[in-house]
């Protein structure tokens, strides 16, 4: 237990205030954003919550009910609900200048084995250091520390920085699709002077590579676990914009605003961050200005270490000079299907 307190302690920038309350003062606003980032009240929400208990690390329930502030501490609240023989829970509040910004809940729960399993496979991808978006990063200086420039600042929150970009399909069609959001893609379209058709709309669904860039491998699982958690809430509500701002729908919608209203995390097996790790994400619905995603991560070998979901608000305006509403678009989704593959080992 020392040595994950101090792993967090070091790591997550976490100091102890007072019996099971925990505080930092390193807070970081992305560039653009109403308030502190998402990802990093999760994080530490967890990492205050690990730090009251001996078991792995099960899942997480969080809303987000403030802006978070730049100039004012953060403190976690830890709340001790249950210490049983299997699990553990705890309620995990943060707090700034007295206000609850953060609301979490979590269970811890001793290893175990079980005699039945089952997980979805995952998707065919081109290889990180083979994927078009990976290959353009590299020839732009200094983005692998910061690979999308609007995480400036990440470093003044946390010791490391991270890797982030879309995945390419192997699939040819879903390839296309893909293309429509690609930034180097829409470019060329536009010198081109092509316009879209009415079919080439993007999807809800997207996959990103994503990874820690230093070598973790002394911590303990629970901080490659907070690290998830942080890096989580970067991409997820991707999905969701996809259709209404890409492809045949590009310029005719402008966001007005979009911040996370929750967000969830399921842990399934254990796996190292500073690994690459395939994010899969869809949104089956939006509508109201709230917008749905769930998410897969997968590590190298194909296996479902997590699952995660969010919903987001998402406030648009048309930019149709009548102030028309866009028609509503429908998606099918397929059911799954048994695969002949083996279930990759851990």
């Amino acid at each position: 237990m020392h040595e994950i307190r101090k792993q967090i302690y070091e790591y997550f920038f976490l100091q102890e205030a007072d019996v099971d309350v925990y505080f930092t003062e390193n807070i970081w606003v992305p560039k653009g954003a109403r308030g502190v980032f998402g990802g990093q009240v999760v994080s530490q929400a967890l990492a205050s919550a690990i730090l009251t208990v001996k078991t792995n690390f099960l899942s997480l329930h969080s809303y987000f009910l403030l802006a978070g502030k730049e100039d004012e501490p953060i403190y976690y609240h830890v709340e001790r609900i249950r210490d049983g023989k299997s699990f553990a829970s705890r309620n995990v509040l943060a707090k700034q200048k007295g206000r609850i910004i953060f609301a979490l809940s979590c269970s811890f729960q001793v290893p175990e084995k079980s005699s039945i399993e089952h997980q979805y496979k995952m998707p065919d991808v081109v290889p990180p250091e083979e994927s078009q978006e990976y290959q353009e990063l590299q020839r732009d200086i200094n983005v692998m520390r910061h690979p999308n420039k609007e995480y400036d600042g990440f470093e003044k929150v946390g010791r490391i920085s991270m890797n982030v970009f879309r995945a390419t399909p192997k699939d040819i069609e879903l390839k296309k699709i893909f293309d429509l959001a690609t930034p180097s893609k829409i470019e060329e379209r536009a010198k081109s002077g092509k316009a879209y058709s009415d079919d080439e709309i993007s999807t809800p669904y997207d996959l990103w590579w994503i990874k820690m860039m230093d070598d973790l491998s002394h911590l303990k699982i629970q901080l490659h676990q907070c690290l998830l958690a942080y890096i989580s809430d970067h991409t997820l509500l991707s999905a969701i914009r996809l259709p209404h701002f890409t492809g045949s729908n590009i310029n005719k919608n402008k966001r007005n605003m979009v911040v996370s209203l929750d967000h969830t995390v399921w842990f399934h097996t254990p796996f190292r961050a500073d690994k690459w790790l395939l994010y899969e994400i869809e949104s089956p619905r939006l509508v109201n200005g709230r917008g749905l995603a769930f998410g897969k991560v997968y590590d190298n070998n194909g296996v479902l270490v997590a699952s995660v979901s969010q919903e987001g608000l998402f406030r648009t305006i048309s930019l149709d000079d009548r102030g028309k509403r866009n028609e509503p678009l429908l998606f099918t989704s397929n059911s799954p299907v048994l695969s002949k593959q083996k279930q990759p080992k851990l």
